[in-house]
């Protein structure tokens, strides 16, 4: 079972038509909805790691990317927990009982309400469905 702040690994998923493997989520929301039609239970944003100085400096200049450090998150396992950013203006929309994810730890409080503001003064979100 997964709460919104956990962070979690999903099996695959689709963005921009590929199909995509084993990346890690932010939980946002877990009640049920719809958009465009579809019926909805947890929307997501994707977590990514820093390859380096130089594509932490290229990326930070988005408007849409949320610096996030080792500390910020609750993981267990280290090679897990790296600096990193959230896609903070794509929404992922999922159905949880045709998703295969684990929960591999949380962010802390703090910086998921610092998320969630941050997300509120961002001018466009991205819906992303096709995972439904």
């Amino acid at each position: 079972m997964c709460k919104v702040g956990d962070i979690i690994v999903v099996e695959k998923y689709i963005d921009e038509g590929k199909t995509l493997s084993r990346h890690s989520f932010v939980i946002l929301n877990d009640e049920t909805g719809e958009i465009k039609g579809l019926d909805y239970d947890i929307v997501y944003n994707v977590i990514s790691t820093f390859k380096g100085e130089e594509h932490k400096a290229k990326k930070l200049k988005y408007p849409g990317n949320f610096p996030i450090e080792p500390e910020d998150k609750n993981i267990a396992n280290s090679k897990m927990n790296l600096e990193g950013y959230i896609k903070a203006n794509q929404f992922y929309y999922f159905n949880k009982q045709k998703t295969k994810y684990v929960v591999i730890g949380n962010l802390r409080s703090d910086v998921f309400n610092a998320l969630i503001e941050y997300i509120h003064n961002l001018e466009k979100i991205r819906d992303v469905t096709c995972n439904l």
